[in-house]
């Protein structure tokens, strides 16, 4: 089949965007993040079917609808984090999360789909396969990365992204851009360590590559944290104006009115980190909300 290829291992890839990773146990098979798209469930069963598995479970690393509404197509259990499970069975708290507010599905540019969660995993537990949780919180409150110890690969989920993923949108998608950055030193440490990573946009990295790209992303928290304090140490900024300010600033893409809104959820988190380090404070105001640079 063409595109699905071996990563390492008893570990496969169906590429895509997010990218599907597929796990052999013993004529089974362990499938994480099925992910979007009309045939995208009949690639994965013919996947399976070239690789000769039967399908033994479903594991999403976190709640977005772009890595689990392919999961409907198929019949397994499913296994998500305990922190996502709201995510994964509502796509109304799905969108109050991501958006900060109920948008509509034209808005949200993603299907509101929902899957019913069987086995809820907790952070750092096991998983089918001999495989084990491993918590990465930041781009979602439960998120987790999928690990392989015996052929040293992690699907990474959205815990770390291509560096042209970064180029483009400039601000990284978190709901807790302080957490993100925590979960992307574990990655480093795993890459160190000689682990592949799989990220759920991107490309497949090890050894330096991986470490490379990690290191990207860190700096990119580094990048967007820097940019919200210069703006606020200039003068006081509502949140909607910095979500503005920063996508035109930081990234390729385009000031739409989605772009905008993901961009302020993952700006808030940067508010509210730099607030409990005493940077930065909110006023009233009369367009609303501002936030400023802490003085003294």
């Amino acid at each position: 089949m063409q595109g699905l290829r071996r990563i390492a291992g008893r570990v496969y890839l169906l590429p895509g965007s997010p990218n599907t990773v597929i796990v052999a146990d013993s004529g089974r098979a362990v499938v994480v993040d099925p992910g979007i798209g009309e045939d995208r469930s009949t690639r994965i069963l013919r996947a399976l079917e070239e690789l000769g598995l039967g399908l033994e479970a479903l594991v999403l690393t976190h709640g977005h609808s772009d890595h689990l509404a392919a999961a409907a197509g198929l019949e397994a259990p499913v296994y998500a984090p305990r922190l996502c499970l709201g995510l994964v069975e509502s796509s109304v708290l799905r969108r109050l999360a991501v958006y900060g507010g109920l948008v509509s599905e034209q808005l949200a540019s993603m299907p509101l789909a929902e899957v019913k969660v069987d086995k809820p995993v907790e952070p750092g537990g096991s998983l089918p396969g001999g495989l084990r949780a491993l918590a990465l919180p930041g781009h979602t409150p439960g998120h987790m990365g999928v690990v392989d110890d015996e052929s040293m690969v992690v699907a990474a989920g959205d815990a770390v992204l291509g560096e042209r993923v970064l180029a483009r949108f400039g601000v990284p998608f978190a709901a807790d851009l302080e957490e993100w950055a925590r979960s992307l030193e574990k990655l480093r440490e795993l890459a160190e360590e000689g682990y592949t990573l799989v990220p759920g946009h991107g490309p497949v990295a090890r050894g330096r590559r991986a470490v490379s790209m990690v290191d990207a992303n860190l700096a990119a928290v580094e990048r967007v944290r820097g940019f919200v304090l210069e703006k606020l140490r200039e003068k006081p900024v509502t949140l909607d104006r910095l979500a503005y300010l920063a996508t035109v600033s930081l990234g390729s893409a385009e000031p739409t009115p989605r772009q905008l809104l993901l961009n302020r959820t993952a700006l808030a988190s940067v508010l509210a980190w730099l607030e409990r380090e005493g940077l930065a404070e909110p006023v009233a105001a009369g367009e609303g909300v501002a936030w400023r640079a802490r003085i003294g």
